[in-house]
């Protein structure tokens, strides 16, 4: 305890002094602080910052520093609680001459002024402190980046934003500022954006911008909110044939599009009944089903309905399905014209007799695949690339986008409104490397039939 009477002594000394220059002097005047001055020097806090900005979850550590090594020292929370836990999220370490104040996690709830103090019997108690500052990183809570609202309601784009300080939030649809000051449709609240009287044209990627700026720092995040108006379904595809053609032997697609929200489910009825056997295929899609059927006999003609339906109503379609004339394929098939990335085909195909106009041929599928893709499906055709050609569309049938100095397999089929006719032989032809400084007739190729197939690839 020597070092304390010395400093008691010199805290005497300099009182008794501060008395005598008082004399004499207003008593305003006044030469206070010497003591305040003597009982912090026994202190020191590393860092020495008198305030401190962390973030939530930041982990900081300071140290109260005391002249007198074993001196009682303590810290104090913001609440006045003296922290003696040696272990936690906050808690001390008592090293030789220090006390460490250690934060492992920061949250919230800890900022606030600490204070270091430290008792002597020699002079009035000695204290330092620091405040801490915490800030909270942007967030958006349990925000579901995908909602619905229902059509014709009000209803509220949730968003929840959390900060410290809190940061300042606004909306975009589709990538458009909403404005919310002046507006009727939307009004701006802590969780989210209402909207007044929801329609179609509401739907689309709400983006929440949370942005702040400080004088000690600025920063900013956003969250895209995926928003679907919930209607009944409705059709969307209005170029579906309610009477339709297949023969037997052939195929034909049925399709059913309907857009609903939630997406509706799809349901395929023969005459009034379930349909049933291993003659059919239904394809699903979000906002379609369409059905596939192998006609085998007679009895699979007749009306094919489709239910639509959603919990917010149900939609049905009636497609009759009648008899058409198979189409007979194609009697020429041969090349026209040669480009180095294109082909251009003779397609004819003789007038069908004893069938009506509308049964006549309307036009061509060519499927077509490289040598090379060819031999990697091991001749699978469901593999190929088609293209369909119309006679209203004028009588040229060009494949074009292919590769150049490259062959091609081919093959096509006539068409009607019952469907496809048989696939002919097929052809090979080789698009032409020309030079950009010849003419494309100097590439012309000449056709060549596959000679000596066993088989016709279907």
């Amino acid at each position: 305890m020597d070092i304390f009477i010395l400093f008691y002594c010199l805290l005497q000394l300099a009182r008794n002094s501060a008395a005598v220059l008082a004399v004499g002097q207003p008593e305003s005047y006044s030469t206070g602080g010497v003591g305040d001055i003597l009982s912090q020097s026994l202190l020191t806090l590393t860092p020495s910052t008198p305030s401190i900005t962390h973030f939530v979850n930041d982990s900081f550590i300071i140290f109260c520093k005391t002249v007198q090594k074993d001196a009682d020292t303590k810290w104090r929370d913001p609440r006045g609680l003296a922290r003696e836990n040696t272990k936690g999220r906050v808690h001390i370490e008592k090293k030789t001459g220090s006390l460490a104040l250690v934060f492992e996690h920061i949250s919230l709830e800890d900022k606030g002024n600490w204070t270091c103090e430290v008792d002597s019997a020699a002079v009035r108690e000695a204290k330092r402190s620091f405040e801490l500052l915490v800030n909270q990183k942007i967030s958006f809570g349990k925000t579901e980046q995908v909602q619905s609202v229902r059509e014709g309601r009000d209803a509220m784009v949730n968003c929840f934003v959390k900060g410290q300080p809190m940061p300042e939030v606004s909306w975009m649809l589709n990538g458009e500022h909403i404005n919310t000051v002046n507006s009727t449709k939307h009004r701006r609240l802590s969780d989210g954006l209402f909207i007044r009287n929801v329609t179609q044209s509401d739907a689309g990627e709400y983006t929440c911008r949370a942005m702040r700026i400080t004088p000690t720092f600025s920063d900013s995040d956003q969250i895209t909110i995926l928003l679907r108006i919930q209607h009944k379904p409705h059709w969307f595809y209005n170029e579906t044939l309610p009477l339709q053609y297949a023969y037997v032997g052939g195929s034909v697609n049925l399709s059913c599009d309907a857009m609903g929200e939630p997406p509706p489910s799809f349901t395929w009825l023969h005459n009034g009944k379930g349909i049933v056997g291993f003659n059919h295929r239904v394809f699903m899609a979000d906002y379609g089903a369409t059905l596939q059927l192998h006609i085998r006999n007679a009895t699979q003609f007749g009306d094919y309905k489709c239910k639509v339906a959603n919990p917010l109503g149900m939609l049905e379609r009636v497609i009759k399905l009648r008899v058409g004339a198979k189409p007979i394929g194609p009697t020429r098939f041969q090349l026209k014209r040669l480009y180095s990335d294109a082909f251009e085909l003779d397609l004819r195909t003789p007038r069908m007799f004893n069938v009506s106009d509308e049964m006549q041929i309307f036009g061509y599928r060519v499927a077509y695949m490289s040598d090379t893709d060819f031999k990697y499906s091991a001749g699978n055709w469901s593999h190929a690339k088609q293209r369909d050609f119309s006679f209203h569309r004028g009588h040229r049938f060009i494949i074009p986008h292919l590769e150049g100095n490259t062959t091609y397999l081919m093959r096509a089929a006539s068409r009607n409104l019952a469907g496809l006719s048989e696939w002919s032989n097929v052809k090979i032809f080789a698009t032409a490397g020309c030079p950009s400084w010849k003419p494309h007739s100097w590439c012309f190729h000449i056709l060549m039939p596959i000679i000596g197939l066993a088989f016709i690839w279907r």
